[in-house]
C-alpha cells in the first residue's frame, strides 16, 4: 500500500485537476462558445457539453476523496469534495433540465433566474474546491 505522502500528493493533483478544469470551463471555454459560434449552434453545443462537464467534474471530485480517506485527518476536505460532487449531480439532473425547458419555452425571466442559480452553484463549488486545494497544498 502506498504511504500517506504519496496518497496526499495524488489527492493534491486530483483536486488541482478539478480546480483547473472548472476554471478553464467557466472562464474560457463557455464564454468562447458564445462569442465564436452562432447563437443556435452555441445553445445546442452547450446542451451537449454541460452533461459531460457535470459528470466528469463530479466523478473527479469523488475520485479525489479516495486518497484522503486512509489518512483519517481530512474529513472537512472530504465533506467539501463530496458536497461539490453532489452539486454536480444536482446541476446535471435537476437544474440543467429546468434551464433547458425555460429556454425552450422562451421564458426569459425563468431562464435568467435558473441560469443565475447554476452560475452561483458553480461558483460555490469552485470556492469549495479552491479551499480544499489550498489546504492540501499547505
Amino acid at each position: 500500500m502506498p504511504d500517506w505522502l504519496t496518497l496526499h500528493v495524488v489527492a493534491l493533483v486530483l483536486v488541482a485537476a478539478l480546480f483547473g478544469g472548472m476554471l478553464m470551463f467557466a472562464a474560457l471555454f463557455t464564454p468562447l462558445i458564445h462569442q465564436k459560434l452562432p447563437a443556435d449552434t452555441a445553445v445546442g453545443f452547450t446542451r451537449e457539453v454541460f452533461p459531460v462537464y457535470y459528470r466528469v467534474m463530479g466523478i473527479l471530485a469523488l475520485v479525489a476523496v479516495l486518497p484522503l480517506v486512509p489518512a483519517q485527518a481530512y474529513w472537512t476536505e472530504i465533506a467539501m469534495l463530496v458536497t461539490t460532487a453532489v452539486g454536480f449531480v444536482f446541476a446535471n439532473l435537476v437544474l440543467r433540465p429546468q434551464v433547458n425547458a425555460a429556454r425552450d419555452e422562451k421564458n426569459d425571466g425563468r431562464f435568467r433566474l435558473l441560469h443565475r442559480v447554476s452560475v452561483l452553484l458553480n461558483l460555490a463549488q469552485f470556492v469549495l474546491v479552491a479551499i480544499v486545494l489550498i489546504r492540501l497544498a499547505q
